[in-house]
Formats: structure tokens, sequence, C-alpha cells
């Protein structure tokens, strides 16, 4: 089992089974299989190095093939973002632009030039100062109108607020207090329609038309 060379345990008889084959690196059930184990038939050798040959080459064809994929994508990555590349774009593309900005420029610089000459002729077609003229009568006639429209209002309201003022002075506690009336009130400013609503002896307050008085009540004589 510690042997240095590399041993291999073919005693024979598929029966028998000794300790030789625990003990060896490879077990061979006759002497002549392990002749075959240890030197192995030579095409059968070269067969399996062209079989592996060849997965190997086609392994390396398919790594090769998937960089050279790769490598055209990145390719195609860095022409896409090359400073220069997309600076040449952004060139033609400010040029087209530019000349589309020309063309709409030179379009509504027509369609000024048109409408301008159409102005022009209904200009012409109308007099500015006789336009002028008949403008600042209408205005005059509507400050004519206005005035006597205001005037009018004014009158009616002048009306109304003195018909008004008639009825307001009719129905005013002054006008009835000048006419020598007079009303009197506790000094809480409870006013004294009945003799019931005071004492003998409480002092009231009677507003005239002009002044006020402060009285006592000397006796109370009831309906």
């Amino acid at each position: 089992a510690h042997s240095a060379i590399p041993v291999v345990s073919a005693v024979g008889h598929e029966v028998d089974v000794t300790i030789s084959d625990f003990a060896a690196d490879l077990r061979a059930p006759t002497p002549s299989a392990a002749a075959e184990l240890v030197a192995p038939d030579r095409s059968a050798r070269a067969q399996r190095l062209a079989h592996l040959k060849q997965q190997l080459l086609q392994a390396m064809n398919r790594q090769q093939t998937a960089a050279r994929h790769d490598f055209i994508l990145l390719q195609k990555r860095l022409d896409h973002q090359d400073p220069k590349r997309r600076l040449e774009q952004q060139s033609q593309r400010l040029d087209e632009l530019s000349a589309r900005l020309q063309q709409l420029m030179n379009h509504r610089l027509h369609q000024g030039e048109r409408r301008l000459a159409n102005l022009e002729l209904r200009l012409q077609g109308k007099s500015p100062e006789r336009l002028l003229a008949a403008g600042k009568r209408r205005h005059q006639l509507a400050e004519e109108r206005l005035h006597a429209l205001i005037a009018k209002r004014r009158d009616l309201a002048d009306h109304r607020l003195a018909m008004l003022s008639a009825r307001l002075d009719g129905v005013s506690p002054l006008a009835t207090l000048g006419r020598g009336y007079s009303i009197t009130r506790t000094p809480s400013g409870e006013v004294i329609s009945r003799a019931a609503q005071v004492d003998a002896g409480q002092t009231l307050v009677t507003q005239l038309a002009e002044g006020q008085l402060r009285v006592r009540v000397e006796e109370v004589h009831q309906p």
C-alpha cells in the first residue's frame, strides 16, 4: 500500500478476493486483463486522443466565435458612443434644424408680406380721416346721450330722496318732539308708556325736542 511504484492486483479466479485487491492501486480479474489495463490498445488511445482533440478544437472555436461576436457588439457600441461620431450626428441635426428654421422664417415672412399687402389695400379703400371724423361724431353723440341720461337719473334720484326724506320726517320721533311731545324713560333706558311702570319717588329722564329733564315722580295716578 505504501509502494511508490503503482501496484496492480491480478491474482485471478473471480471467486477469490485477497488483501492485495484492497491494497493495490488497481485490481484486475486476470493477469491478461491487468496487462490490457496497464498497456491499453494504442489505436484506441489514439482514437480517444483524436476525439478529445476534436472536442477541444470545437470548444476553442465556440469560444472564439463567442469572443468575436462580443467584440463586434462592443465595437458597434463603441462606434455609436464615439464622441466624434456623436458630434457629427449633432452637427448634421443642427444643419437640418437650421434649414427648417430658415424655411419657416421665409414662410412666415411671405405670409406677413401678403397680409401687409392686403391691409394696405383695405386701408386704401377706407379713408382714415373720414373714419376718424365719423368716430368723433359717434363719440360726441354717445357722450351727449350719456350726460342726458345721467342728468335724468340724478333728477329722479333727487326727487325720490326728497320724497323719502319727507316720509321719514313724518314718522320721525324728533318731529313729534318738535310739536311739544316728549319721551320719558327710566335711567336704564326703558320707555314709560303706562303709569303702572313707575312708583312715586322714582327718578325718570324726559327727552324733549331740545335737551333732557331729570324728574322725580311725586304721585302715580293709574286709570
